[in-house]
């Protein structure tokens, strides 16, 4: 597409529920700069900084802004389910202001589109100042929560609440691994948003100076804390080596940290023997991408894990491992069940956010 010289903005909305959502994201908003250099992009969130700083080549604004709950998380793994339910209650109670402060910078920025992945409130906002909205998601808020209305009918007002905003979108593009998106009225099925590594596996190994007759597994959460005993476990797993990335931290001598060593977190997925994380659509389509197989542990009762898991299974090795035995460090069975099972080449489209960046510079041509 070519470039014209009139100013061309859109504002960026990411849910900070988890890093999956984000990184997905900042995958598309790297194509939008990539096929259009002068579009100006401003990221509305409340996701760290240095997912933005790892994850685009170049420097965007980031607008400190939350609007949309996801799950409250006690950890990495666990959520609570009556915090959740508590934040949703106080987030309506100011739904007037909060959408009103989006009006007010939508107008006085000058933007051209909204997108979201995928709170629900910047479609109410966009609507009422005549700005099209476009929604990428595999999932919508209101489809997550009404699996808790029969245990709990408090839950029914606000998925209600929530499907009125999600009314307004102009366009969901449907990621693979949905579940039920007709919250929205127009939906568009696209590809997987994946990253890809630009490394060689065997120059990413010797990068992280990795004994070939050693297996390297990559422990993929955004926070984990274990156990002295636990820790001990899985440092008697001598075969094999386990890599990490800050906050995580592990006493084991068979752990390396990854912050040190100049690689992308693609480059690592794509080099090691296995990932070892809960079901999150990031990190499943980044091991989707690079035929990576998987050890994978619960997340509670959340309605996309088991979406997940089905479609996981169908592409990948993979190895359930419970919870319990997860944060005692017995990991070493599941391993071993895992290096018997033999590698699977997928053959999944991974060019999710190239599709994306041209149906939304569409909207903005």
């Amino acid at each position: 597409m070519s470039t014209k010289s009139k100013k061309r903005r859109l504002a960026y909305y990411i849910t900070s529920h988890g890093f999956g959502h984000a990184i997905r994201s900042l995958k598309v908003v790297d194509q939008l700069l990539l096929r259009a250099p002068h579009l100006e992009i401003v990221i509305v969130s409340t996701i760290p900084q240095f997912l933005l700083d790892q994850n685009l080549s170049r420097s965007l604004p980031l607008r400190e802004r939350q609007l949309d709950v996801g799950m409250v998380q006690q950890d990495s793994l666990r959520f609570d389910l009556s915090a959740t339910l508590k934040a949703l209650v106080s987030l309506r109670a100011n739904q007037s202001t909060l959408v009103l402060e989006e009006i007010n910078f939508l107008e006085t920025s000058g933007i051209q589109a909204v997108i979201c992945d995928i709170p629900f409130l910047p479609f109410a906002a966009a609507s009422q100042a005549s700005i099209p909205a476009i929604g990428i998601s595999n999932f919508t808020w209101d489809w997550i929560y009404q699996a808790y209305i029969p245990g709990d009918p408090r839950w029914a007002p606000l998925v209600d609440w929530i499907r009125k905003s999600y009314g307004k979108c102009d366009l969901l593009l449907q990621l693979p691994m949905h579940g039920d998106c007709s919250a929205c009225p127009n939906v568009q099925d696209v590809p997987l948003v994946a990253r890809r590594s630009q490394k060689d596996r065997y120059e990413t190994r010797k990068i992280l100076q990795l004994d070939s007759e050693k297996k390297a597994y990559l422990v993929s959460f955004a926070s984990l804390e274990l156990e002295v005993t636990a820790q001990k476990r899985i440092e008697d797993i001598s075969h094999a080596l386990f890599l990490y990335k800050h906050p995580i931290s592990f006493d084991f001598s068979n752990g390396i940290c990854l912050d040190d060593f100049p690689l992308a977190y693609e480059d690592v997925v794509a080099a090691v023997d296995g990932v070892i994380t809960k079901p999150g659509y990031g990190i499943l389509a980044d091991c989707i991408a690079h035929s990576t197989p998987i050890i994978y542990t619960d997340r509670g009762f959340f309605p996309e894990y088991d979406i997940l898991v089905k479609q996981m299974s169908k592409e990948l090795p993979t190895v359930y491992l419970s919870s319990e035995d997860f944060y005692g460090g017995k990991w070493k069975a599941a391993i071993s069940e895992l290096e018997e099972q033999p590698l699977r080449e997928t053959t999944a489209p991974c060019n999710g956010a190239e599709v994306c960046s041209e149906i939304i510079l569409r909207y903005l041509s």
